[in-house]
């Protein structure tokens, strides 16, 4: 019988992390992920745009305490899904398939108060460039006084938290994304810092902030669901 899409990236995810060397318990955890995330890829293109949408409704039926273990898998797995050889070799170059969440995780009580204390924290000349070109993005697409002061005010969280990573690259990102997840799993808002998070990927990057930025489509929309 013909392996399914999702089946054949599976088997090929499977078999790296087994050629790394991660144990049999955490290989049989990521299956039993995948096998759940796959019912909601099935028979949907194959791009990245309809992925993170198939994600989002996966994540909006489980418990949100399962989030952070699973979105590293599921990032991951994206570049299988599409068989994307040259994404795939980069991260194994650095050792993103390692069998476990490379993240720091923080005290709750921590974040609350980075969250809280965050109109104290000033910004650089650069930080009020990038806030700006996304404020600009951000007003155009007509959300409510409320959802865009709450966008912005994630936008902030998150770029003061990446200010001290030297190298712009979309595993740093994720792995702050994922760092400060527990947050605002606590304030129900994980879905709307999930969703800023992808957008604000090239802003952060400085990506926006060039003159005549002109940003491929499918490598846009590969890189947003992998940084997020």
């Amino acid at each position: 019988m013909e392996m399914t899409r999702e089946e054949e990236a599976q088997k090929a995810y499977v078999k790296l992390l087994t050629g790394q060397g991660v144990s049999q318990r955490v290989l049989v955890q990521r299956e039993f992920i995948l096998i759940r995330v796959s019912a909601f890829l099935k028979d949907i293109p194959c791009d990245g745009s309809h992925y993170r949408h198939a994600v989002d409704r996966f994540i909006a039926s489980i418990d949100p305490a399962e989030i952070p273990s699973i979105l590293p898998v599921i990032r991951e797995f994206f570049s299988f899904w599409v068989g994307d050889i040259k994404a795939i070799a980069a991260m194994s170059q650095a050792k993103v398939f390692n069998g476990s969440t490379p993240v720091v995780m923080v005290a709750q009580d921590e974040l609350f108060k980075h969250w809280y204390d965050l109109d104290k924290t000033p910004m650089t000349s650069h930080e009020t460039q990038v806030m700006e070109t996304f404020e600009q993005m951000t007003q155009v697409r007509g959300f409510e006084p409320a959802v865009f002061k709450e966008r912005m005010r994630m936008a902030r969280y998150l770029l003061m938290s990446l200010r001290h990573v030297s190298f712009k690259q979309s595993h740093s990102y994720r792995q702050m994304v994922d760092r400060n997840l527990p947050l605002f799993n606590a304030l129900g808002s994980q879905h709307t810092f999930l969703s800023v998070a992808r957008e604000f990927y090239y802003f952060w990057r400085g990506d926006m902030l060039k003159p005549q930025t002109a940003i491929n489509k499918g490598t846009s929309t590969r890189e947003m669901a992998m940084a997020a």
